[in-house]
This record gives structure tokens, sequence and C-alpha cells, in this order.
């Protein structure tokens, strides 16, 4: 658990039977749903983590004052409520539950393919005014029509399974899908144009993004087979619902099924009233089991962060589940300590940052343990909040070269992490690995070899190897009523030069660092901060 009693603000309506995993490691749980924009503005620098579904809008200006904010979990897949880049910057995880609804998604999909094929409302709406007609509602059948999937993520793979169960031939468009993955599901794959002027039905189950907006232009939606139906649970935005109204009145298109759309809720009443259309208010996720498995699923994904580090199903950061987030723990620890040291030694401001693995380092997610690296860099110099998730961004916001490689083994260690920083002093290199499960350890810097303690104020001095020389420093520390709490030295015989490492149990001025550089066998002296080692 975290060193404080976590808080978590529950912004929108949730079970509180859901909640249970955050209650159970100890979070106060503040069930605050239906919570206006200018409480959450006084409440949110004042938790945790929130929890959001569609309603609550987090905005930029809300986040400008994250204050102990760290986490934001949306119970549900969409995320167009939350303003992403706002948060990466403000240092705040965005997770969402993206596998919670796919079955509700997928049902709502084929619910709303039999209604537009049946013309199932029109009937409904017809028989209600005290008719009894039969003609107008002439629909068609499924069964051996072609359905076109047009992404063949997790939705769109349960459409494609209970489409076939209905006898339908399904084909499909993924541009990251191998032909042989999508043979494996019973779907062939074609290209965009191919599905939309061959498939009888066509569903989309794409992401929105701004390359998926009017992904379905009206010179596609042209290019559909007469006569075809369109449907769409995913995002609004990604067909063109002016052009689908002018299809739809030519009699082009022979219906459409939408749950969602571009303004919502929708200002183009003359497509929600068509009578070609069947239109349903986002209940895509609307299910009793969907709304409590993300709700549960996103209550779990918070309190494992919180509790472990685990990050799961984020959208602004690279995800990493319980068992792995627990064996990159110390090495993220590690990373954010020599970030620190390496850019306290090599001065401000920064040019340049190179991070590599060796050998077994290079199982664990590397993108985290730059991240990681990043943030013990810049946090001492940065003015805001710089965390793990902002870290590269403020990085590239100030110029700094950030590379990272990884290499397959080191001839000393079984896993190293190298950071090395170019500053003002010149490059610094620092070499670090773990001693046992959790014992951080510098082992090189500066060309020497050594076993240094990455922890509390030091000081690095090299020297000449020469007598004398650790009684000089350790002498003015003890004159200056300074503890030394672990001492390293590296040396060079044939080079005639060494390593002094130092670590103090109380912070350095500058007098005590001008005595320690007073003696002719002293070639330099730098200082490190404490709290560039901490995390």
């Amino acid at each position: 658990m975290s060193e404080f009693n976590a808080r978590v603000l529950i912004a929108d309506a949730i079970e509180s039977s859901e909640l249970a995993a955050l209650r159970d490691m100890g979070a106060e749980v503040l069930d605050r749903a239906g919570i206006s924009a200018p409480e959450l503005a006084e409440l949110l620098p004042t938790v945790d983590a929130l929890v959001v579904r569609s309603r609550t809008k987090v905005t930029a200006a809300l986040l400008a004052n994250p204050g102990r904010l760290r986490v934001i979990g949306r119970a549900g897949v969409g995320v167009d409520n939350v303003d992403l880049e706002a948060a990466t910057r403000a240092g705040v995880i965005v997770m969402n539950t993206p596998g919670g609804n796919v079955v509700a998604a997928a049902e709502q999909t084929i619910a709303l393919m039999f209604a537009v094929a049946r013309r199932t409302p029109a009937a409904v709406a017809s028989l209600r005014r005290g008719e009894w007609e039969q003609k107008p509602y002439v629909g068609v059948e499924l069964t051996g029509k072609t359905l076109g999937v047009l992404g063949l993520g997790r939705i769109g793979r349960e459409v494609a399974k209970r489409a076939q169960g209905l006898q339908m031939v399904v084909q499909g468009f993924d541009p990251l899908m191998t032909p042989e993955a999508a043979s494996s599901l019973g779907v062939r794959l074609a290209t965009l144009e191919q599905v939309l002027e061959s498939s009888d039905f066509v569903t989309v189950h794409v992401p929105y993004a701004p390359a998926t907006k009017n992904l379905l232009n009206a010179e596609r939606l042209q290019s559909m087979r007469r006569g075809a139906y369109l449907l769409n649970v995913a995002r609004g935005g990604i067909v063109d619902e002016a052009a689908l109204l002018n299809l739809l009145e030519s009699g082009h298109l022979a219906g459409a099924g939408f749950d969602v759309f571009e303004s919502e809720p929708p200002t183009n009443r003359a497509l929600v009233e068509h009578p070609r259309m069947v239109a349903t208010p986002h209940l895509g996720a609307s299910t009793k089991e969907a709304q409590s498995s993300v709700a549960r699923q996103i209550a779990e994904q918070i309190a494992k962060y919180l509790e472990v580090g685990a990050i799961e199903n984020a959208v602004n950061m690279p995800s990493v589940g319980g068992e792995m987030a627990v064996k990159l723990r110390p090495w993220a620890r590690l990373a954010r300590r020599l970030g620190g040291v390496a850019a306290a030694l090599a001065g401000n401001p920064l040019e340049r940052i190179e991070i590599v693995t060796f050998g077994s380092v290079g199982e664990l997610p590397r993108a985290l343990l730059v991240a990681e690296t990043l943030f013990g860099v810049l946090s001492p110099f940065v003015e805001g909040r710089v965390a793990p998730v902002n870290a590269r961004w403020y990085a590239e916001e100030r110029g700094i070269v950030t590379l990272d490689r990884h290499e397959a083994s080191h001839p000393a260690f079984t896993g190293l992490l190298r950071v090395t920083v170019t500053g003002p002093t010149g490059t610094v290199s620092l070499d670090g690995t773990l001693f046992g499960l959790d014992q951080l350890r510098i082992v090189r810097s500066f060309g020497f070899n050594m076993d240094a303690v990455p922890e509390g104020p030091m000081v690095f001095v090299g020297n000449a190897d020469r007598p004398g020389v650790v009684a000089h420093l350790s002498g003015v520390l003890a004159a200056a009523r300074v503890n030394i709490a672990n001492m390293s030295v590296g040396r060079d015989p044939a080079r005639g030069e060494a390593l002094a490492v130092f670590n103090l149990d109380q912070e350095l001025g500058e007098s005590i660092l001008k005595d320690l550089a007073a003696d002719e066998r002293i070639r330099w002296v730098r200082y490190v901060p404490g709290h560039t080692t901490r995390s």
C-alpha cells in the first residue's frame, strides 16, 4: 500500500459493491456521484484517484491544478471526456476498461442489425398508432448475407463470431491484422474499398482518432452496394452524417442503425428521425453486466496502481501488469535514482540522455524504465508537475535528445542499466544494478568500478591515487560534523587516478565543498543533493 492513505473520488454513479478492491486496500472512497464542475475542481487536488463514466468532463482547466491526483479511471472504453494531453502534461495516468463492455457492444450491434433488417421499430410504432400493416415493413433475412466488419479488435471479433452463428459470410478490414490471423477467425480479410463495395451490411468498430475522422466520407459511403445497411456502435465522427442522410433519402442505402453520433445528444434531427434510421442513445455498454464489469475492473486497476504501481489499460502510458510491476519496481527506482544522480553531476541545462539496458533488464518494459529515468533526470530542474507519464514530453519541450537501446548481455552482470547524460560539465555515465532483489548499486562511474549506494546526499571526488586522500576528505567532513553513511573507492593504478564516493547524513554547503577541494591531490569535487536520490 502507498505510504499515505489513498483517497479516491467517485464522480459518476457506480454501485458501491463494485468498489470493494479500493476499500480492501484501505482507501478512503469519496462517493460524489453527480458532482458539479465547481465542486469537482475544489475537491480534485485533494485526491489520488478519480473515477468517471461518460458524464464527467475532465478538462484542461480542471487539470491545471491536479494537486496530488495521480490516476484517472474511466469505467468504460471511450475517453473522449478526458483531455488526454492535459492529463499527460499534469503527470496523471489515464486508464480505461476496454474489455468490460465487449459483449454488450457486440450484442447491441447484432440487435441493431436485426432492427434495421426487419424494420422492427417502425412496425412497433405503427402498431401503437392503431394500424395493422405488413407490406410497408417487409424486411430482409440475415442468413447468407455478407457482413463487412471495419476493425477486428475485441468488439469486431465478437460481432464476427455472432454473425457466423447467423450463417452470414463475414469479411473484414483491419490494417493491423494479417490474413492468417483473420482466417483463424473465419473472416476473409479485404481492403476498405472491397468491404464497402461487396457487403450487404457494414458495421464500424474502429476507434475515433484524427486518422479515422470521417473515415466513411461521402465518396466511400457512395461506394457501398445499393440497398446495403450501415451500423455504428463505435464512436461518432467516424461516419459523415450529412452524407449518410443524403444516401438514406435517395434510397441508395436501405437503412442504418446508429448508437453513437458526432454530437451527443445528436443535433441532426433529420438523420435521427429518418424512417430508414434506427437510432439509440449510446447504449452499447448499457447492460447491467457490462456496467458492473467495468466498474469492478476500474476499481481493481486503480487499487493495483496505488498499491504496487501496476499500470493496466493506460491510454497515455505503457501498461504493466501486477507480477511484472513487482519485478519492475526496484529497477524503476534504480533508473530514477541513476537519472537524478547523473543529471546533478552533469549540470543544467541538459543536452542529451541515453539509456541502455543490458541482459535480463531487457525483459522489462523498456519504455517505462526510460520514463522513470527521465523523471529522475528532470524533476530537480523542471518547474511544474513532472512525472514518469509526462517526462518524455518535458524532455522534448526542452530540446533534450533522448535515446534508448538494449544490449543482449554485459560482460560482468546478468542485468545492468546504464544512464549517460550530457550537460555543461561534460558527459556523465553511470552503470547500476541490483544486489539481491532490491538493493540499488552504482557499479561504475567516471570510468571506475565501484560499489556505491545511490541514496541521500552524495559527493563524488576525482583524485590522484596517492596515500592520505581519504584521510583528508574524511577529516574535512568530520571537522564539519558531517557523518559518513557509506563510502566507495574506485582506482586505476595504471593511470594513477582514483574516485571516492561518499554517502552523507546531511546536505553540504559551498564552504565544505571548497574545503574538500583544497588539496593538490584533488582533481575535482561534484555534489549530488539528497532530493535527487529520493524515490
